[in-house]
């Protein structure tokens, strides 16, 4: 097995001995009629006893030697071009193969990619350490999806027993106002917890790209049959429709098209005034939910950010607009926001 170094060089050379072996003839016929041929007229004149010809042999033997110089350079230079064309392509086509395969690797696979072995040491060195690498990845990658997804059923027991505990405490008739508001306080600490252990699984299975089935969806279609339950929880907010077009087609997850739906319309609510608005507007490319708010513009650096809160007194754990930019970013989806007429406006724009 030899290095790529010593590979290319023993290429090169045999490229170009051949390329001079195939030019042998040219300095053949350089010689016998550019360098013998002032010598050929000197012998021709001394046979028929005719006075001998004036020659230059210095000027002819410059010539010579010039033009013997570029053929040498034509030589290796063409040598040079073949070497980069044709046979670097040929000797770097197993690195070609690796970066092909590594370009085509996901961890969700969770199967190792099989690379080419090489007759060159670095090459096979090189897939060696990936190898090595991607296995170490893979090893990572399911103890932390078993990790979280046995960290959120263990945290999820014992959550429901405390709620369901709490719920039996606010039954007994001989409970005082003072314990009552002390086991209220605790039931809605439990309820908080669970929320948000339930949010961070989900932004956990976004980030490992756990939710794989994809469907054709209608965005209109889809907004229209969550309304009922969106107007639910608007505590007296008021939503208002802008549909521009028939359906919005949309590869998505539908879990998760569901859930940043749900996020961005619970954030509208949450940073809302005393019967607000809140706009739903669709668009050709875009779905923009947009709400009446008293507060100033956010911070566009923070307001995706995980546990970002713009105020205490705002309810929430501070994800929700996490969740909603992991899920833009799990479907090549983007997201901005914007301030406009004392509107905070979230647009999602669906192409890619």
């Amino acid at each position: 097995m030899k290095s790529l170094l010593q590979k290319s060089l023993t290429r090169f050379t045999i490229c170009t001995a051949i390329i001079f072996i195939l030019t042998t003839p040219l300095f053949y016929l350089l010689t016998k009629y550019y360098y013998a041929e002032d010598l050929r007229e000197v012998i021709e004149a001394a046979k028929l006893g005719t006075p001998i010809p004036h020659t230059d042999f210095e000027r002819d033997m410059f010539e010579g030697i010039l033009l013997q110089f570029g053929i040498i350079m034509g030589v290796l230079l063409v040598s040079l071009s073949v070497m980069l064309k044709v046979i670097s392509k040929q000797i770097w086509a197993p690195f070609d193969d690796t970066l092909k395969r590594i370009e085509h690797f996901s961890l969700e696979q969770e199967s190792l990619p099989l690379f080419l072995r090489s007759n060159i040491k670095e090459f096979n060195r090189l897939n060696s350490v990936l190898t090595k690498l991607i296995e170490k990845n893979l090893r990572s990658y399911k103890m932390q999806k078993e990790f979280t997804e046995n960290a959120s059923h263990e945290l999820q027991t014992p959550l429901a027993i405390f709620q369901t505990k709490l719920d039996l405490l606010l039954q007994q008739p001989d409970l005082s106002e003072q314990q009552a508001d002390i086991v209220q306080s605790l039931y809605e600490v439990s309820g908080r917890l669970a929320r948000l252990n339930k949010d961070l699984l989900l932004l956990a299975k976004i980030d490992n790209r756990q939710y794989t089935q994809m469907e054709i969806l209608d965005v209109v279609q889809l907004t229209e049959n969550m309304l009922p339950l969106l107007n639910g929880f608007t505590q007296g907010t008021s939503i208002n429709e802008d549909i521009q077009v028939k359906s919005l087609t949309v590869e998505a997850n539908k879990t998760l098209l569901e859930s940043l739906i749900n996020n961005l319309v619970v954030n509208a609510v949450r940073h809302n005034i005393a019967n607000g608005e809140i706009f739903i507007t669709i668009k050709p490319d875009k779905l923009i939910i947009a709400n009446t708010s008293a507060e100033g513009m956010l911070n566009k650096d923070l307001v995706f950010e995980r546990f970002n809160r713009s105020s205490e007194k705002i309810k929430g754990n501070g994800l929700g607009l996490a969740i909603v930019k992991a899920i833009c970013n799990f479907h090549g989806w983007n997201i901005e926001y914007q301030y406009n007429e004392n509107r905070h406006e979230f647009i999602v724009s669906f192409i890619n």
